[in-house]
């Protein structure tokens, strides 16, 4: 009997055992982006904006939305980041000048196998309009919490190379949300 009763110990100990380690690995699923659309939000795990749509990922099937159907894009926010506001910027330190882009541009394309989107590199007319000098910038379109913005700053960060990452939009600052690479520009002399 003392025989039976440990071979029924040791099967409800594995049991439990195996059970609970079931329950962890399931929980640990990865946050959903959410591309809310005219007609109903669109729970996806990636989203690459191109020039004419984005492009979403579910699983192992890329889609193509026109841009005319996304109302806007709904990311999760970093755990350590989750009080951050689409006003909140995050800034990194370090030394920089445009000469140094190549770097940038060479690490992306070999992390992601595409060119770094950049969406301003150098002075641009919408900067000069604004009064800022940008001469010494460039500008990343990513959203700092995707996949491929986390990644970018990350390297910055690890390479000592200065940032801002916008959220979202900043009347007379930003436009939308995107990676500034370089120090702060500062305003030019003749503006205010």
């Amino acid at each position: 009997m003392s025989s039976v009763f440990y071979a029924c110990a040791i099967t409800l100990a594995l049991a439990v055992t195996c059970a609970h380690a079931q329950t962890k690995t399931e929980t640990a699923t990865p946050e959903k982006i959410t591309i809310v659309l005219a007609d109903g939000p669109l729970l996806v795990d990636e989203v690459t904006e191109a020039a004419d749509g984005y492009w979403y990922k579910r699983g192992n099937i890329s889609t193509f939305l026109d841009r005319q159907r996304v109302v806007r894009i709904e990311r999760p926010k970093p755990p350590d980041e989750e009080k951050a506001t689409d006003d909140d910027v995050v800034e990194g330190a370090g030394k920089w000048k445009l000469s140094d882009a190549g770097k940038v541009e060479e690490f992306f394309v070999a992390k992601f196998k595409k060119p770094l989107p950049l969406s301003a590199f150098g002075q641009s007319d919408l900067h000069t309009r604004w009064g800022w000098d940008h001469r010494n910038g460039m500008d990343v379109g990513l959203h700092p919490d995707s996949s491929e913005g986390r990644a970018l700053i990350e390297f910055l960060r690890a390479e000592s190379i200065p940032f801002l990452a916008f959220r979202g939009a900043v009347p007379g600052v930003a436009t939308g949300p995107h990676i500034h690479i370089g120090n702060r520009s500062p305003r030019i002399s003749n503006r205010r």
